[in-house]
């Protein structure tokens, strides 16, 4: 019943940390005057005023900052503080701070951004993901959609694998198109599908992927979206569309010379003949993509090619194999910060040790994945642990901790949608009800279950809802009919 995840592969390179600055948190304007709190006159001579976020900014350059500083604490507007040998200045309270930011003109709140947006830029030649962010919030903020998306593209990849998509969607989405030209808008597009998928929306994912693809004018592009067509479509159960479009961004892979997208080709490849059951065609192209990597020097495609290899070992019942390979994963994942995939591999291990009858040491590594995933913010990978863990306490026999873990499960598809997901934790719900001898709540459960299979052909998980369907059926009292 396990829903092993098999994550889509895209290039990742590591960022640098920050160059330290000192920051002043709250939110000030040239002649500001906090008349409700007795500061009539208190107009800071700001040479130049830099914004961190929406309401907070660095000052720099500033006569008698310090006294100014000293006289807002008196009166109890700010609170400084040492933070790693730097001071930091915050608004005490919220009210202030948001009163203050409001009274700006948009005007003046676009052009102080633009101005934040443009230092920080200077400041951070090699910025860290979180400043990034920051940076291209502040041209959002400022009117400079075209900017703000030029600062993300280079770092899409690190922010979706590193736990950030759903901060990196917010953004997107809040560009507006008609700033953008054409090829902008195309970027935009390529990058939302991006994070959808890495969120596990691959409806949306694929659904943008085909709309960009009349609009990809160059080879590579091109190559890219089929590519990301093809995972689209293998987590919809599509495999054999999978195989077609990884086929396609391939044969543009070759045309091209370009190994990085071949090595990803194969992977894809490998993992569309996996979903057919070809587990030789499989490991065959998943062998291609490692081998290709390591020649190559990429890590990523090297760390998920590991990966699909110890999922093909899992599915052997192959558990050595598997655990050296899921092993050689998890290291590169976690020398590159990719939370998601770490996760992923520590999956591929508690599987293992379940398979192996290790039940504790399964959960351990289940429970590490859930931590690694939540700790990043990445849900997908997070339910895939829940599940884990509920088919774990549902074997040992602890029916209320599974039925904790498969809840778990259900809160967290309300900020992720993914159906296939969803029928395993039915199923398993389905499970315990029918433990419990709560017959109709287990037909509904598994009827769920079954119609969710059915739809994305996962012919495993139908079988098993249909097995339990009949179990249910069989179990259940039968009426007599009274003539």
């Amino acid at each position: 019943m396990r829903a092993s995840p098999f994550p889509s592969i895209a290039f990742f390179s590591k960022s640098l940390d920050p160059f330290p600055q000192i920051y002043y948190t709250g939110f000030w304007d040239w002649g500001v005057r906090l008349q409700a709190h007795g500061i009539h006159d208190c107009v800071f001579g700001i040479v130049r005023i830099f914004i961190l976020h929406p309401l907070c900014l660095i000052l720099c350059l500033m006569p008698n900052l310090f006294q100014d500083l000293a006289l807002l604490e008196s009166r109890g507007l700010v609170r400084t503080t040492l933070e790693r040998e730097q001071p930091i200045v915050r608004f005490k309270h919220a009210l202030t701070r948001e009163a203050t930011y409001n009274s700006m003109l948009h005007a003046r709140r676009a052009e102080l951004h633009r101005a934040a947006a443009q230092t920080l830029a200077e400041l951070h030649a090699q910025p860290d993901l979180e400043m990034v962010l920051t940076i291209a919030e502040h041209w959002q903020r400022g009117n400079e959609d075209a900017r703000a998306l030029g600062t993300i593209l280079p770092y899409a990849q690190n922010l979706i694998y590193t736990g950030r998509s759903i901060s990196l969607t917010a953004l997107l989405a809040r560009l507006e198109r008609e700033n953008l030209n054409e090829t902008q808008q195309r970027d935009l597009d390529i990058a939302l599908a991006d994070a959808h998928a890495a969120r596990g929306e691959y409806e949306p994912a694929r659904v943008l992927y085909a709309n960009i693809l009349p609009h990809a004018n160059t080879l590579d592009v091109r190559a890219r979206v089929l590519h990301g067509l093809g995972v689209a479509h293998y987590h919809l159960g599509e495999f054999a569309r999978a195989i077609e479009y990884h086929e396609a961004s391939l044969a543009l892979a070759k045309e091209q010379n370009t190994p990085g997208r071949q090595a990803q080709a194969f992977s894809g490849l490998g993992a569309g003949y996996r979903g057919l059951g070809e587990l030789e065609r499989a490991e065959e192209f998943f062998k291609q993509s490692r081998d290709l990597s390591k020649a190559i020097g990429d890590p990523s495609i090297q760390a998920n090619s590991e990966y699909n290899l110890a999922v093909l070992a899992h599915d052997r019942g192959q558990y050595a194999d598997s655990i050296a390979a899921a092993n050689s994963a998890l290291s590169l994942f976690e020398e590159m910060q990719n939370i998601a995939y770490a996760a992923s591999a520590l999956q591929v291990l508690g599987a293992c040790y379940f398979g192996l009858g290790d039940l504790d040491r399964a959960g351990s590594y289940y429970e590490r994945a859930v931590q690694t995933s939540l700790k990043g913010n990445d849900y997908l990978f997070a339910m895939f642990g829940f599940l884990n863990l509920g088919e774990l306490a549902l074997t040992q026999g602890k029916l209320d901790k599974s039925t904790f873990y498969y809840r778990e499960t259900l809160k967290h598809l309300e900020t992720v949608k993914n159906d296939r997901i969803l029928s395993y934790a039915e199923l398993g719900l389905a499970q315990i009800a029918f433990e419990q001898k709560q017959f109709d709540a287990a037909n509904s459960h598994a009827t769920i279950a079954f119609e969710i299979a059915k739809r994305l052909d996962l012919r495993g998980q139908v079988e098993n809802a249909l097995r339990l369907l009949d179990q249910i059926s069989a179990a259940q009292p039968k009426q007599i009919s009274s003539s």
